[in-house]
């Protein structure tokens, strides 16, 4: 295909003999595929937004191989004087908002611009001014610049893609960076911060974790906590907390103090493509808009696609009012008489009534993925449920074997001793003054158990911190009924990951309980090997039977530990979306 082809002549930076070529602004090359849209940006903020087919050969024929384009970047005063580029238009000096040069090239040929599909450039510039008009450069063999043919800029505003806008509430990309990795995501993709951006329209506070269950459980009898109800223990008696100590409490943001993720979601897609909605001047628009806090400015951005944008900027400063912060901003935006994008009246018409039912459906959307999400935490929550009711019945056996060895009897306000008080007893209470596993820290979970061979008997110490282990409660005595006389096993049993580690200690039951324990590593065989001479006993005095349950809980731990990072992880992305719901500190925090 041929198109309009004035002469296409030879494109130069600088004679050869150019006095300043030792000091003028150096040129960046960058090579695109002329067969596809490539915006180019330039080190100092110059975009060149190359639409596929915008270059053509001597011959008029669109160009569909690899093009070079060099640029030039002078919008410093500095760089300016040193490159000599002077402002002056045939002996008439001209007030300059920056200058640059631009070549195309393909396969070292001169390339010209398609009339019909032009580039567009954008310089940046701190203020626009009115009756700024763009000129074509000479430069002689001394350097010296002419600027001739002015040409009117362009009103209408350039589209973007809008994928490649930043339509995020400032300092929230930071806070998504800064929470990496995030579950499976080592590092923060767009597709990821955008994701995590949406979810905050139907964020429900701690909603993640206020069913997680407690996964620490002891024996009730003497235990603290512990209660008899209708003859049963209550739950909280195989606890060494109460839940109503732990119990977390679930708070759930409002998020009507801020722009609603969803209303970006929305916005954010192609059918906005063709608006101003697309464009960076609306970018930074809506930098402020996420400021304010208030949503009804970004709805009169809004439903007023076919007005200029300065009018719709002077509409939302009016929205705000003069006495808000924010309201200068909108004033100054409009000072920069800023038009619309082409055939925006017909695109706004066949957006009509579009937002709102998008925003219903994509809130919808949302929600249906929320209620998803927690289907799945509380079919996990009950399954560690159904874990913990297993595991204090199997504590109720054990307590019940050992008691019941005792000569104790179960009555409604719990366990008693029938005998007269003349009969010898076979057990007495005794203080675990200290059991410690020295090198219980190097290892991710570590369990100590008292076995009293002579009555067949298992009790799991307590920990909270892997090395100091103590019978019930640590603030209560530490006590425990134990046989007698004789001889009792410690066992230590700790794993760092998979690989386990073990020590065994023999101790005399009418000496001071007061033992270190070493870990030495192991293998599951080897642990096994070691405990087989338990295993004849019940089902609830098994070490091994014990250690299932341990493993369950021990991976329970780590769930409910991801869940509460992800948690506070949303609340600091919540807080960064919605500053002005967060408090006056974090949204000064957030002032960029």
């Amino acid at each position: 295909m041929q198109c309009k082809n004035n002469a296409i002549t030879n494109t130069f930076k600088l004679h050869e003999n150019d006095p300043f070529k030792n000091t003028i602004v150096p040129s960046q090359t960058f090579t695109i595929d002329s067969k596809q849209d490539n915006v180019v940006e330039g080190e100092n903020g110059t975009v060149l937004v190359c639409p596929k087919g915008c270059f053509i050969n001597t011959k008029g024929e669109i160009v569909e191989d690899n093009v070079t384009i060099e640029l030039s970047e002078a919008l410093s005063i500095e760089d300016m004087l040193l490159s000599n580029l002077t402002t002056s238009s045939e002996g008439k000096q001209l007030e300059t908002d920056g200058m640059i040069y631009f070549n195309a090239t393909s396969k070292g040929e001169q390339l010209g611009i398609n009339e019909d599909n032009p580039i567009h450039i954008e310089i940046p510039t701190k203020e626009k001014k009115a009756g700024m008009m763009a000129y074509k450069g000479t430069r002689d063999e001394k350097g010296n610049m002419n600027w001739i043919e002015p040409k009117a800029l362009d009103n209408y505003l350039v589209t973007v893609d809008i994928h490649s806008l930043d339509f995020l509430p400032p300092g929230f990309e930071t806070e998504v960076d800064k929470g990496m990795p995030y579950k499976n995501h080592k590092t923060a993709t767009q597709d990821l911060t955008d994701s995590l951006f949406y979810q905050l329209a139907v964020y429900k506070g701690d909603s993640r974790i206020i069913d997680n269950i407690d996964t620490q459980y002891i024996e009730p009898y003497k235990n603290k906590s512990k209660q008899v109800i209708k003859d049963e223990y209550t739950p909280d008696s195989y606890q060494e907390h109460s839940t109503e100590e732990s119990v977390h409490e679930s708070s759930t943001p409002e998020t009507t103090c801020g722009i609603d993720p969803a209303s970006i979601k929305v916005i954010k897609s192609e059918k906005y493509q063709n608006t101003f909605i697309a464009t960076r001047e609306f970018e930074a628009r809506l930098k402020i808009i996420f400021k304010t806090c208030n949503k009804a400015v970004l709805e009169t951005y809004l439903n007023n696609l076919n007005l200029n944008l300065y009018e719709v900027d002077n509409l939302a400063a009016n929205t705000l009012g003069e006495s808000n912060h924010y309201y200068e901003n909108f004033v100054n935006f409009a000072k920069q008489q800023l038009t619309k994008v082409q055939q925006a009246d017909k695109y706004a018409e066949l957006l009509k009534g579009y937002y709102g039912k998008q925003l219903l459906k994509v809130k919808s959307e949302l929600e249906m993925e929320q209620e998803k999400l927690m289907k799945v935490l509380k079919k996990k929550n009950l399954e560690a449920q159904k874990v913990a009711e297993d595991y204090k019945k199997l504590l109720w056996k054990r307590e019940k074997y050992r008691m019941e060895t005792y000569g104790f009897n179960w009555s409604e306000t719990g366990w008693i001793n029938i005998d007269n008080g003349t009969l010898p007893k076979s057990w007495e209470s005794k203080v675990t003054e200290g059991i410690y596993v020295d090198n219980g820290q190097e290892f991710d979970r570590v369990y100590c158990y008292y076995v009293f061979t002579s009555i067949k008997s298992l009790y799991r110490l307590n920990t909270t911190n892997n090395i100091e282990f103590y019978a019930v409660n640590y603030d209560q005595g530490k006590e425990m009924l134990m046989p007698k006389d004789g001889t009792a096993i410690l066992i230590s049993i700790g794993y760092k990951g998979q690989t386990p580690s073990i020590d065994i200690k023999e101790f005399d039951l009418n000496l001071p309980i007061n033992y270190h324990l070493t870990l030495a590593t192991s293998t599951i065989e080897q642990v096994k090997e070691a405990i087989k001479p338990f295993e004849k006993y019940a089902q609830e005095n098994k070490i091994n039977k014990d250690l299932e349950f341990m493993a369950k809980f021990y991976q329970e731990e780590q769930r409910q530990k991801e869940l509460i990072q992800e948690t506070e992880f949303m609340r600091k992305l919540w807080t960064a979306a919605f500053p002005c719901c967060a408090g006056p500190q974090a949204a000064a925090t957030l002032e960029y």
